[in-house]
């Protein structure tokens, strides 16, 4: 629902809004569900239904706005746990509302004031882990010029009751957390209202797959001494574990940079066949033996469960003498488990180990 600009495109929220407007029936009830700017349900969704179906909204038929919060790979399992924000402008529309959520939702029903109170109260939740992700990802970048890990920076730190730092990372993937944000910045520049700080963590975000492919390149000289054809295997292409879905992925961002330099990148990722990532556009094993053998470094793309206990002796085995780990999803919780093997570590907020 972004363009290459990153302006809201709000065209197949339309197209729904005027195939349910040619069949609505009247006193009936509509709740979206998709994150959206604050006003878009009232003046793009409300108004073509309105003007579609020939009836008004709050007198004909009944509108409101609960956005979902589940994450992928888990929905059902959300959409009944957690509370839900429930915003509607006119009472019997909320009423409607709350009686048809109250029947799935355990976690209770929020309410709040109005649709457009509801439309931006689940951007801010999005925004927030955004925000907070860039902060630690600047931090972890200056941890790696201090020679400091940042993990046992965040251990310590977030002992502190109101500390919660997150884990910084290859980047933020997914249809969420990287699109969101642009709803709301579409909205402030239209009141002219200037979110720098939204601006600045996108843009922090965004650079992270390319800090990653330089971490890689500073390896790679220093392990071979050259770039080109190094071989670099790639563990999980997913934006998050153990979920099947790529979109937004950060770790394509890493495979194409270092493919432009030359660099003969593998795939293994237990949740798709060779086949698929071909498709996606990537070179792809079927296991990890193969990803990781003759490889010049192992990168950690997606924390699956089945990369938190790394066979670190196959690797040594297969992987080249001296083989370096690049971090990018803190899997590897201890650096000593590495380096008595005689393998090297390195990754996002980590020092050079070895």
């Amino acid at each position: 629902m972004v363009d290459r600009s990153g302006k809201p495109d709000y065209c197949a929220l339309e197209d729904v809004a005027k195939k349910l407007g040619e069949g609505i029936r009247k006193g009936s009830l509509i709740v979206v569900e998709s994150t959206v700017g604050p006003g878009v349900t009232e003046n793009v969704f409300g108004r073509v239904i309105e003007e579609v179906s020939g009836m008004n909204i709050g007198k004909d038929l009944f509108l409101a706005y609960s956005p979902i919060r589940a994450m992928a790979g888990r929905t059902l399992i959300d959409l009944v746990k957690y509370p839900r924000i429930l915003g509607a402008n006119d009472d019997r529309s909320f009423m409607l509302a709350k009686a048809v959520l109250s029947l799935i939702v355990e976690g209770g029903i929020i309410k709040v004031s109005n649709i457009k109170t509801a439309e931006l109260t689940k951007l801010c939740e999005n925004i927030y882990r955004d925000v907070n992700i860039a902060l630690i990802n600047q931090i972890a970048v200056l941890c790696e010029r201090l020679g400091i890990d940042v993990y046992e920076v965040i251990e310590a730190a977030n002992t502190q009751p109101y500390c919660h730092l997150h884990l910084p990372g290859i980047g933020v993937g997914g249809h969420c957390i990287p699109v969101n944000p642009y709803f709301l910045l579409d909205v402030a520049d239209r009141e002219g209202i200037d979110l720098t700080l939204v601006k600045e963590a996108r843009r922090v975000n965004d650079s992270m797959p390319i800090h990653v492919v330089k971490l890689i390149v500073e390896t790679l000289r220093r392990l071979r001494g050259q770039v080109e054809r190094a071989k670099v295997a790639v563990l999980g292409i997913t934006y998050r574990g153990n979920v099947k879905e790529h979109r937004y992925s950060p770790v394509l961002e890493v495979i194409d940079g270092l493919s432009k330099l030359g660099v003969e990148v593998v795939v293994f990722d237990p949740l798709y066949t060779k086949e698929e990532l071909a498709s996606i556009g990537v070179k792809g094993v079927d296991s990890l033996e193969e990803a990781v053998r003759d490889a010049d470094c192992i990168v950690i793309g997606a924390d699956h469960d089945e990369f938190k206990d790394l066979d670190l002796d196959l690797i040594a085995r297969l992987a080249r003498k001296g083989a370096c780990i690049v971090e990018g999803r803190h899997v590897i919780k201890r650096p000593e488990d590495v380096l008595r093997r005689g393998l090297k570590l390195r990754g996002v907020g980590r020092p050079y180990y070895g």
